[in-house]
């Protein structure tokens, strides 16, 4: 007779499946709480925006419905979807752990929260609705839409949205008030009638609404308890409701001046009037919600837990808990934690950069008479010194400029001090809103033993070109990166982590900053491009005798 062929299931698999359901809730319970001091600071950052100002109630109805509904661990059911489920948590976790190393790693609050969003939400995950059997993985989707999306090295993606919404507002009001038969001019994002100029970007720039409604329905979602599907359909209405009542709220402001002679664009009246539109725009998403749910029952209906066929879940219950397996985990997120918190306690309210390693370092006093006054042709137009005090590495602890008059316009030569080696000068650029076309290394395959870099630039309708070139104090020429990637940012944003020892083993000596920079409205050509260039190659070495006469003088001190 044949014999029946069970299922096979080794014992080493149905063990680490238990030390997967007996630890990963306590690692991932670590890394989220590994992540708070960095939290706290992101949050505390975030509520100067006033787009994002709203999220303590959000974070309230969160820890409000988790308690209400904590029932316990989820149980994991061993068919192909909760084998997915269960894959997809793993993710969210493995993630985290890396958004949380990275944080440690680069001081990054934006990261911390990131790590702390997706481990908090596969910890969510791990545990049941007590109501549904269901998992609380919803819950965690209102705490990770406060997460500032990226875009590139300076922006995020909000900030880019709330430029599309002001652009889209402002031509939709626009069409209206031309409706209505109002006298107007639309100049980008702002609105002009006879005698008074409306700024959306001021006035009603509308994302406060957007943002407010797009987290009221996740809540929805959560409160809810709001499937997959029908959650991504009620997302994405909450641009044109927020579009739609935004463009109501611009219309007016101009319609009420002409009509009733109220300024809606300041003060209280103005915040009534933001508030009504936002009210509308949320009784827009509930009324959508419900509509989903007329048409689309099959959607939103609240499933209770659906048990294998042939194998029982995963028990509700753990195991005794081994401690030692556990440590591990809690070295590591201790560890994170630790540094979080020194970093957070070293920094809260104290207003530097990093702490200063130069100590030894002299600054080397620059003046107006270490430049000519004459450039090759280009006189001298002025003289400027800025001191932004000890530890700036970003942009230095002083800068010497001599601005000079070209016949393209005004061209600006510095020199910058001091930094802990290689300083990628076009960060600093791009912090200021520039954003490079093209950069290139000049290096000793082109002829230049003390290597430079030239980069194209633009900013709005400005366009500049910059070049600029290092040196350590003994005078040796510094190696700029070939690329300036997300990468070499990376490598920047370690390298500013480092303690001042380590910094100074590493780095050795300061280094000390040449420049020359013009902008212009139209891009320059070649011929103006190669008499910067030229210039920039005599005025470096100029700096540079300057700079190791004032050193050798403050030696002889």
């Amino acid at each position: 007779m044949a014999q029946a062929i069970e299922p096979r299931t080794t014992n080493r698999t149905r063990d680490n499946g238990k030390l997967l359901f007996e630890l990963g809730p306590l690692w991932m319970l670590a890394a989220v709480l590994s992540c708070l001091p960095y939290v706290l600071i992101y949050l505390k950052n975030l509520w100067e925006l006033p787009h994002y100002q709203f999220f303590p109630l959000l974070i309230a109805a969160v820890a409000y419905l988790g308690w209400q509904r904590w029932g316990g661990r989820y149980a994991f059911t061993p068919t192909l979807r909760g084998r997915l489920f269960h894959g997809l948590v793993v993710m969210l976790f493995v993630g985290g752990c890396f958004g949380a190393l990275c944080a440690t790693a680069f001081a990054s609050p934006w990261m911390g929260y990131f790590g702390f969003a997706c481990c908090l939400t596969s910890w969510f995950a791990y545990h049941r609705d007590k109501e549904t059997d269901q998992s609380l993985f919803y819950l965690g989707l209102p705490v990770a839409l406060i997460w500032q999306p990226p875009y590139d090295s300076i922006r995020t993606a909000d900030t880019i949205l709330i430029q599309e919404l002001q652009s889209i507002s402002a031509r939709l009001s626009s069409k209206w008030l031309d409706t209505f038969g109002y006298l107007h001019f639309q100049p980008g994002t702002v609105l002009e009638i006879p005698g008074k100029s409306f700024g959306v970007a001021e006035a009603c720039s509308g994302i406060q609404s957007f943002f407010a409604v797009l987290c009221v329905g996740a809540l929805l979602i959560a409160v809810q308890r709001r499937g997959p599907l029908h959650g991504l359909l009620l997302l994405l209405t909450s641009p044109f409701w927020a579009v739609l009542m935004n463009t109501i709220r611009i219309t007016l402001i101009p319609i009420a001046y002409e009509l009733f002679g109220l300024d809606l664009a300041h003060g209280l009246l103005h915040d009534l009037l933001g508030y009504g539109t936002m009210a509308l725009a949320i009784g827009l998403m509930l009324s959508t919600d419900e509509l989903l749910v007329a048409f689309f029952g099959w959607l939103s209906k609240t499933r209770r837990a659906r048990k294998a066929v042939g194998e029982a879940p995963m028990p509700a219950t753990a195991p005794p808990l081994n401690w030692l397996k556990l440590a591990p985990a809690l070295i590591v997120f201790g560890g994170f934690f630790g540094i979080q918190l020194f970093d957070t306690v070293e920094s809260w309210s104290v207003q530097r950069k990093v702490v200063d390693f130069f100590r030894d370092e002299p600054l080397i006093e620059m003046s107006l008479h270490d430049m000519p006054k004459d450039l090759r042709g280009w006189p001298m137009l002025n003289y400027d010194q800025t001191n932004r005090g000890p530890g700036n590495d970003d942009m230095g602890e002083r800068s010497d400029m001599w601005y000079y008059g070209a016949p393209f316009g005004r061209v600006t030569a510095s020199f910058d001090q001091m930094f802990p080696g290689w300083h990628e000068l076009t960060r600093c650029y791009r912090n200021s809103g520039w954003k490079p076309t093209q950069r290139i290394v000049y290096g000793r395959d082109e002829g230049y033993e003390w290597p430079m870099v030239a980069v194209d630039m633009t900013r709005a309708d400005e366009h500049g070109y910059l070049v600029f070139s290092l040196k350590t104090r003994g005078g040796k020429p510094i190696q700029p990166p070939g690329a300036f990637t997300y990468w070499t940012v990376l490598q920047e944003r370690l390298r500013g982590r480092l303690t001042p020892a380590v910094r100074g083993a590493l780095f050795g000596t300061a280094a000390y900053q040449q420049q020359m920079f013009s902008t212009t409205a139209q891009p320059l050509p070649e011929a103006a491009k190669q008499e910067i260039f030229q210039r920039f190659l005599t005025i470096r070495e100029t700096l540079w005798a300057a700079a190791e006469t004032h050193m050798q003088e403050w030696e002889r001190q």
